[in-house]
């Protein structure tokens, strides 16, 4: 019997998959050689190096309420294409050219630095943070770190063709996340009328199964079980989709990856890419 992608998740609350996913990417890191950090990853401009210094910011911005003052050289930054790209790159380039060791210490020390942060202000109902407005609840935070941590991890591992920790509890916490997304891409981005569903169907390694998701009479697009008759269906494999959300490949490589049948399929592969 084909899983249920839904039911597939964390076996741990949310700031032990935290705290999974950054061991997880200090483990990886600690295995490479110096020079390795410099390999250039599948984030444009971006080093594994700057990957490291990237997920020491967000956290200590996350502790902080602030972001770093720092004015980069924007003109030698040709990957710098936007307001929220110049947000994340002043981090980034505040820390180019600090030693993989001491990237190492930081990045320990701050993700200890925020669970201890997160415990002391357990009774707090939500945190201020530089890059949102309003208060994101501490669970919200907590899921968008991991996420972020682990897609970044697997952006590692591309660049170092080093592939592994698929299944992981961030992973499993990273799939949530994105199988929550499905009904806003099939209902609004791809324009899928009322009565049109799709089973999404993920081939593994490590995770796999299906999802279904449908439009309503009334519009709305909501995650139900798969059904093996659905007009339209679409069969990856796990990273492909995995990196198809987070748009690390382009048009022609998604559809390329991927089993199309129905309408509305392609749209549905075309509309993926969901992340900065």
């Amino acid at each position: 019997m084909t899983a249920e992608l839904q039911e597939i998740k964390s076996d741990k609350d949310s700031i032990n998959t935290y705290k999974e996913a950054m061991s997880d990417i200090i483990d990886l890191l600690s295995e490479i050689a110096p020079s390795q950090w410099q390999s250039p990853t599948p984030c444009p401009g971006w080093t594994v190096a700057d990957i490291a210094a990237h997920l020491i910011d967000l956290d200590t911005g996350a502790i902080t309420g602030t972001m770093v003052d720092h004015e980069p050289q924007w003109e030698s930054l040709a990957h710098v294409t936007n307001a929220g790209s110049k947000f994340t790159e002043r981090g980034v380039d505040f820390r180019r050219g600090t030693a993989p060791d001491a990237l190492l210490d930081q990045l320990s020390e701050t993700a200890q630095a925020l669970v201890d942060h997160l415990k002391n202000n357990e009774n707090e109902i939500g945190l201020k943070l530089p890059w949102f407005k309003g208060e994101m609840s501490v669970e919200q935070f907590l899921s968008m770190r991991t996420f972020d941590i682990w897609v970044h991890e697997q952006d590692i591992r591309a660049a170092l063709n080093i592939p592994g920790n698929l299944g992981s509890n961030p992973a499993r916490a990273s799939l949530q996340r994105m199988i929550s997304a499905l009904p806003f891409i099939w209902g609004k981005k791809v324009g899928a009328p009322p009565g049109s569903g799709l089973t999404l169907h993920l081939s593994g390694p490590e995770i796999q199964g299906s999802v279904g998701v449908v439009v309503n009479d009334d519009g709305r697009a909501e995650l139900v079980h798969s059904h093996p008759d659905a007009e339209n269906t679409v069969s990856m494999s796990w990273p492909s989709f995995s990196d198809s959300f987070c748009g690390r490949m382009g048009v022609g490589e998604m559809l390329a990856c991927a089993e199309l049948n129905g309408p509305l399929a392609e749209a549905f592969v075309t509309q993926l890419p969901s992340t900065p």
